[in-house]
This record gives C-alpha cells, structure tokens and sequence, in this order.
C-alpha cells in the first residue's frame, strides 16, 4: 500500500473562516485515496497561506516527508491548491520529485510520475496563475473606478461611520463614535493634547489608544475625502458625510506638523492670517501666501495649476476689515442683539445637555461596575489582588468622568458670562480683528465663518457660503434697521418694530 499526505489550503482568512473549501478538499482528498488504495500518515495545511511563497506549513510538509521516508505521494484535490505560482510550483515538484515523491490531483488523477503528467501539472498551473492574473486585473480596475468615483468600497469602514451597500452603491452615515470623533477635532482645534482628548473620549466610553487618535486626526476621510494607494497620491471627494469640514482638518494638521501631521505647511506668520481660511470661489482652493522681497509687498494666491487667482495681502485684509464692518450692530439694537444671543446660546446649550446626560450614565455604568466588583471580591469569586487592581482602574475612569461632567455643568451655569462675552465680539469686529494677535484673528475667523470664506476674482471681493448663525442674524438686523432709517429720515426711526 502506498504512503500519503493531504494537503488542503485557501489563500484568505476569509475563506477559511466560511469553512466549506476546506471541508470539501479534505473529503475528496480522502475519497480519492480510500479509492485507490492509499495509506494517509498525514494531514497538513488546513488553513490560510498565501500561493506566492512558500510558508511555514508547506516547508512543515518538507519536514515531515523527509523524516518518513515511506511517504511516496502528496494529494492535492486540484493542483492550484498547491500553488498557483508557475515558477516556485516547478521548483516545489523538481525538488520532491528528487525525494521520489508524487504529486497527485485528485480531481482528475493526474500526477508527476511521468513526464507527461509533470508538463500537464504544470500547464495546469500556468492557466490557473493566468487566471488569478486576470481576476486580480478585473478586481483593481473596478475597486480603482470606486474610489475614482468618490466611493470607498474597502472591507473595513472607518471608525465613526455605518456603512450601507456594496460597491458604487456604498453609503456611509455617521453614528454616535463618529459624533464623538468630531468632538475630537473641535477639541484639537482648541488646543488639547492628545492624551487629554483621550481622556475626555473615554469619559464619554469611547475607549481609544494614542496611535488610533493620531490615525483619526491625520485621515483624510472625516474630512470627506479619499486618500488610497491605488488613486496614486491623488485626494477625491468621497460621498461620505463630513465629520470635520476641510478647512478644520487642515488646521489640525497645522497642530500636528510639529510633531508626526502627515500633512504638513508651513507655519502661519502674523502678516497672513487669512492663510488658507480665505478660498478661492472657482474650486475652493485654500489661499497660500507669499512675499515678493524685492518690494517687500504680501501676497496671497491660489496653488491650482491653471489657476491665476493672485491679489495683494493688503487688499485682502482691507476688503475682510469691510466685510466685518457690515456685520457691526447699530447702538439702538444692541439691547435685541443681547437678546438674540441669549435665546441662540440656550438652543446650543442642548448640546451641553445631551453631554451632560451621556456622562451621567457613564458614571452610573461605572459605579455599578465598582458595586459589581465588590460584591465579587465579598464572595470569593476574585482574590485581593484583582480586586485591588480592576478597583483602582475603574475608580480612575469614574474621576476622570466627574471631571468632564464638572466642566461641563460649569459651562451651563456660566451661560450669562458668556452671552456677555459674545455680545461684545459680535459690537465692533474689524477693530478686534485688525488689532489682535494672530492667534485670536484665526479664531475669530473660524468663528464667524467655519468652513472659510470664498474671493470671487470676477467681482474683486469675498463672497460668503456658510457664515456663523449668530452673524446671520446681526447682518440682517443691520441691514434692516439702516433700510428703515432711510424710510423715516427725520428721526423717526425709533418707533419702528424691530423683530429678528
């Protein structure tokens, strides 16, 4: 009778996880061996390895039928289960064919004892690594047309969003982790160290090491864009929803250059605040700017090749100073301004609201946990020393969610001071923008207009699309206490109803 192994592989964890190839390689492998009057000593592979090298299990095999010389066939239930790589394939048969060892497939009985067996193996092999050339051909191309069309159609979605469909049918919402990960970005916009927004995510239950953070911080994709190797350095508008617009994920690579950002700038000088928070209305380009040294005259302009949009520093910090000035409130309508403020900063206060209830059921999770351990501990189910550990590491979550729940019932309670604050930002903005440090000109910039503001050439002035809510209002209470003024020019102007 002759001696035999059973080799059995899928080139992916996925298909091994699924179970059935495997199954049924190992059941013809035997059927055909019960058939034909072999003695099986050996079972190896079992599992996912890759075709292109060989891997631990297959030099396992080598081992084994080395050690037993008795063992004069290997089966196969068809040849590219072995190897679908032609050139490693060959040198794998010529190898054990110097050991007098058989290759047999068991699907058609077609072995390496003759040479016409070897060149139809081989052949055999040729086609199948044709094939898999050309699937893998077939499979980048249309994963390539995807991401080209602004659809990421990977296996794994990103953490924050649900994805829905396949293919150019996938769509992507945002969940509660993707709420909680736009925190992150606004609470890196406001200067944290990572380590504290991790503290501050955890407080909130979404757990998160420093490498994931940065990794988050630095990817393009919550900012509605898809980077990928097969786009060949390109960045494409993806159909997913924003969880930061552009313009802020580029600011905190601004904060991150300094240290590991993979998209750097350089640093900000005072004499260009509007750098990259000012875009241009053709294709939302962000401005860079530069100076011409010979002159010492500042300039900004848009990097997009073809693109030449270019206007002096001077007048965009003039035409900004303008634009700030029609926002200014008239002194008669300061006492609805303060009003208005109030009633919008109650709205946002919901925000702080739902904060607060979410780190109040944190805390009770937490506390039942600290319940739960003692109670384990009084019973014997857990020693001293897990007790003391798993204690510690739950009391140190629980403090760090008191503190987060202690700044945030501060911030509700301080909602008069900070309607205060607002209100006398909101009275005279060109002179606090024009006199400021850069640091609270970027602020304030981000503040009235989020997502940046556009400079239309054709028009030789800014062009606002997505401003400040608040400022919205203050502009259209301007715009319409000045038309009422020009209704009643004899000081009559007074007895006209406002409303907002």
């Amino acid at each position: 009778m002759k001696n035999c192994v059973i080799w059995t592989r899928v080139s992916t964890k996925r298909q091994e996880d699924n179970g059935g190839s495997l199954d049924d390689q190992r059941c013809k492998c035997e059927a055909f061996a019960k058939q034909n009057g072999y003695n099986i000593k050996g079972y190896f592979g079992g599992t996912h390895e890759s075709a292109k090298t060989p891997g631990p299990l297959l030099k396992e095999m080598y081992h084994a039928i080395k050690k037993d010389k008795t063992i004069s066939h290997i089966i196969v239930s068809v040849v590219d289960r072995f190897s679908r790589n032609v050139g490693q394939a060959s040198t794998i048969i010529d190898e054990l064919l110097k050991q007098n060892v058989v290759i047999v497939e068991a699907a058609t009985s077609i072995d390496t004892s003759t040479r016409e067996g070897i060149m139809m193996i081989k052949f055999k092999l040729t086609l199948a690594e044709w094939d898999n050339g050309n699937r893998t051909d077939k499979f980048i191309s249309g994963r390539k047309h995807c991401l080209e069309s602004g659809v990421y159609c990977g296996a794994a979605k990103p953490l924050g969003y649900d994805k829905h469909g396949k293919s150019l049918g996938t769509t992507f919402t945002i969940n509660d982790k993707g709420k909680l990960i736009a925190k992150a970005f606004r609470w890196k916009l406001q200067g944290l160290a990572n380590h504290q927004i991790i503290n501050k995510l955890a407080a909130y239950g979404l757990e998160m090491s420093k490498q994931k953070l940065h990794h988050i911080l630095t990817n393009p994709f919550y900012a509605g864009k898809i980077r990928h190797k097969m786009l060949e350095g390109k960045l494409v508008d993806g159909n997913q929803p924003c969880i930061v617009s552009y313009s802020d994920f580029l600011r905190v690579q601004d904060i991150l250059s300094g240290k590991t950002g993979v998209y750097k700038h350089q640093k900000e000088t005072p004499r260009f605040p509007l750098k990259r928070h000012v875009l241009c209305s053709k294709d939302h380009t962000p401005f860079t700017a530069y100076t011409v040294k010979r002159k010492n005259i500042d300039y900004y302009k848009c990097n997009l090749n073809g693109c030449k949009t270019n206007v002096s520093a001077k007048k965009l910090h003039y035409k900004y100073e303008e634009l700030l000035r029609t926002y200014n409130i008239p002194k008669v309508l300061k006492p609805i301004l303060h009003d208005i403020i109030s009633t919008m900063m109650l709205s946002d206060n919901e925000e702080q609201r739902k904060n607060e209830r979410l780190l109040k059921k944190q805390k009770t999770e937490y506390l039942n946990k600290l319940k739960a351990c003692k109670i384990r501990f009084g019973t014997g189910d857990i020693d001293e020393d897990v007790y003391r550990i798993t204690n510690e590491e739950y009391q140190e979550k629980l403090d760090n969610i008191e503190l987060e729940l202690a700044q945030c019932q501060k911030e509700l309670s301080n909602h008069k001071e900070e309607v205060d604050e607002v209100f006398l930002i909101c009275c005279k903005l060109d002179s606090l923008w024009k006199n400021s440090s850069l640091e609270i000109e970027q602020k304030l910039q981000n503040l009235l207009f989020p997502n940046g503001i556009l400079w239309d050439k054709e028009i030789d002035n800014y062009r606002t699309f997505d401003e400040n809510e608040a400022l919205s209002v203050i502009a259209r209470i301007s715009r319409s206490y000045e038309n009422k003024k020009e209704d009643f020019p004899e000081g009559k102007s007074s007895k006209v109803k406002l409303c907002a």
